[in-house]
């Protein structure tokens, strides 16, 4: 899906009992960025930029994200968004 404004938006919904990874596409120059976590407890589920600790939560993930990949579990959704790597 592509947001006029401001790029790319990649949306998943995980309806099973198990935990899945999903595979992301690779955007060269651009990275992926978690925004929607529905499997995170609050307030980590919604990573706003002003929320305190975001980038702290945002590299927890980086190892998968640097390899285009994302976990979910049972039951979640996600919005990620594609930012340029800088």
């Amino acid at each position: 899906m592509k947001d006029k404004t401001k790029g790319e938006i990649y949306v998943a919904f995980n309806t099973s009992h198990l935990p899945v990874v999903v595979g992301l596409l690779e955007r060269s120059g651009f990275r992926w960025e978690p925004v929607v976590d529905t499997g995170k407890e609050a307030p980590y589920d919604f990573l706003t930029d002003g929320l305190p600790d975001r980038a702290v939560t945002v590299y927890q993930f980086s190892h998968f994200l640097n390899s285009n990949l994302y976990p979910m579990l049972s039951y979640s959704s996600i919005i990620l968004v594609l930012r340029p790597d800088v």
